[in-house]
């Protein structure tokens, strides 16, 4: 177990030596087992628990025991006690969601505090096959069936290489112990009803499955790699650049197929929403003059050509909002209001929907293309980032980067339009004021 652990942080690049490693533990098998293997490792890790609160008697047990595994391992602990009924009161979200926003909003904070480099989560084999399902369940594109990412961002996960059973089978050779959580056996929680109904009917069917569930979400990662690639592909081959003008052959592109889906893949970068890249195939067989315009590109039909132009820059590259109630003409529809948080009900979770703490807000607002130099905070993190690497790391192609519009407030990044607020101007628990902005479903990149 131990050696297979190092292997898997080696082929991942997960960690180095020399890295701080926050890891995270609740008490329960996973996270303790991978504290005792970070542990035998030799690697420099401090222990985070977080303190729900939701189980009593538990809860404070949990947090006993976490704190005596610390020192038995001579490592520094970190617990924080959260009030997750009055997230859930001001959010509206699930007793799932807070817990699960409030844990990575203080692992945030610890890195930036302690200085320390990564964070480490205990999920394991069992756990990306469970989020496989409920992203099936769910009507996930192939984005959504590749299972846990090993790495994100700063959140490493080092136990996707074994199963739960392997977990267990080292746990007891080893002689470690552990606390149990009887909320893992309530299936009330569609994860859990996920573990405890599906899982076990599917490895009745192949005493293998969660192995061979794993090697064919690899597969699919692998696939979507060359989903993309084969998209820029066609792209590059369709796509003739001459000089501002992107040339279509029209006809070359009707033999596609599916078209729609790839009228989406090719289009959707150049700003055109997917309705908009499903009536592309009317201006295909539409005569001369028929056209499409993006917030960025118009996109005509020219005999049995498709011509794709970026749009005519308005005279003025910069626009502002002067107050909530008060801005200059922008070259798309937003609408703004102004709330009490008490208002506002849950934070709608559209990337097209920005909400704001409008104390945090300096106006005027600057609306403005991106440019290199510029960074910002991502929601959920209080450590720095490029827009460069934000757009390197998300995948974004150059023609959506190019396109991408940002607010700023000063010289501080509020909202990558679109896509990301900054961690600054989020809403807290001492919102009183929300800034709500909405862009329009067909606006963005």
């Amino acid at each position: 177990m131990l050696k297979g652990f190092e292997n898997y942080l080696k082929e991942q690049k997960l960690c180095k030596a020399g890295d701080r490693i926050l890891l995270a533990v609740s008490g329960g098998i996973d996270s303790v087992v991978m504290a005792h293997l970070f542990h035998s490792a030799g690697y420099d890790c401090a222990v985070a628990h977080c303190n729900f609160q939701l189980r009593g008697e538990d809860s404070e047990g949990d947090e006993a025991f976490v704190r005596e595994l610390a020192g038995y391992l001579e490592m520094p602990v970190f617990v924080k006690r959260f009030d997750v009924d009055r997230v859930i009161q001001n959010k509206g979200i699930s007793v799932q969601m807070a817990a699960r926003e409030l844990r990575y909003e203080w692992f945030s904070e610890l890195l930036s505090e302690e200085a320390m480099d990564l964070v480490a989560t205990a999920h394991n084999k069992n756990d990306s096959v469970e989020t496989f399902f409920l992203n099936l369940s769910r009507g996930s594109g192939i984005r959504g069936l590749k299972g846990i990412a090993s790495r994100r961002e700063k959140i490493i996960r080092p136990m996707l290489f074994v199963t739960r059973q392997e977990i267990e089978t080292y746990r007891q050779e080893q002689g470690i112990q552990y606390r149990e959580d009887a909320s893992n056996f309530e299936t009330k929680y569609l994860r859990n009803k996920i573990r405890h109904d599906v899982i076990p009917v599917m490895e009745q069917i192949n005493p293998g499955f969660i192995e061979s569930m794993s090697r064919s979400m690899i597969q699919l990662g692998e696939i979507y790699e060359i989903y993309r690639d084969s998209i820029e592909q066609k792209r590059s081959a369709l796509f003739e650049e001459h000089s501002e003008l992107i040339i279509i052959d029209a006809r070359k592109l009707g033999e596609l197929h599916p078209l729609k889906t790839w009228l989406f893949e090719l289009f959707s970068p150049f700003g055109f929403s997917r309705s908009q890249c499903e009536d592309i195939e009317k201006i295909m067989e539409a005569g001369p003059g028929s056209r499409s315009i993006s917030p960025s590109h118009q996109l005509y039909k020219d005999r049995e050509h498709l011509i794709l132009i970026p749009s005519q820059p308005n005279s003025f590259d910069r626009y502002y909002l002067d107050g909530p109630d008060k801005h200059s003409a922008l070259p798309f529809s937003l609408d703004i209001k102004v709330m009490e948080r008490e208002e506002l009900g849950p934070i709608p979770k559209d990337p097209m929907c920005a909400c704001l703490d409008l104390d945090e807000i300096q106006f005027p607002l600057t609306i403005r293309h991106w440019v290199h130099g510029d960074y910002f905070y991502p929601l959920g993190m209080n450590q720095m980032k490029k827009l460069s690497d934000y757009f390197v790391d998300n995948k974004i192609p150059v023609p959506e980067k190019e396109s991408t519009w940002i607010m700023a407030s000063g010289k501080k990044i509020v909202w990558i339009m679109g896509q990301r607020i900054d961690h600054r101007f989020r809403i807290t628990p001492d919102t009183r004021k929300v800034l709500l902005l909405r862009l329009q479903t067909d606006v963005g990149p």
